[in-house]
């Protein structure tokens, strides 16, 4: 059970205290606390309730009761980034950025205008002549 002090520091609790009369402020407590109690008793999770400036609480609406049967989702388990399953597809020898270099120049890159062969052709990427 949660003490004057406990509630009044509270910031989730301070504006009903702005709000409530000094001399009343015992009335808020005891009923902020017969209020959550039963709530906890009762499994209402949801209340929507109001404060007058005496320290008295209404209840305006309650919500839905927490069905213990009902379907909860698994919780989402992540796989550590060493899984296999994220491993990659591609060979070892064209997964590192050496087997790049092993791709000869074309002819264009080496300053030659057109490449050499026969007129209508088209030419080896592999043909050095």
């Amino acid at each position: 059970m949660p003490t004057l002090s406990a509630l009044r520091s509270s910031p989730h609790f301070a504006p009903l205290f702005a709000h409530v009369f000094v001399l009343c402020w015992p009335i808020l407590v005891w009923q902020i606390n017969r209020l959550f109690s039963w709530s906890r008793r009762e499994g209402y999770p949801n209340i929507l309730y109001s404060v007058s400036r005496w320290g008295f609480i209404t209840i305006v609406y309650l919500g839905d009761r927490q069905d213990p049967d009902a379907y909860k989702p698994l919780p989402r388990i992540f796989r550590p980034l060493t899984d296999a399953s994220y491993a990659s597809d591609l060979p070892a020898n064209l997964a590192t950025s050496e087997s790049l270099t092993a791709v000869p120049p074309l002819s264009r890159a080496a300053g030659e205008v057109a490449p050499k062969g026969p007129e209508g052709a088209l030419p080896s990427i592999l043909d050095s002549t």
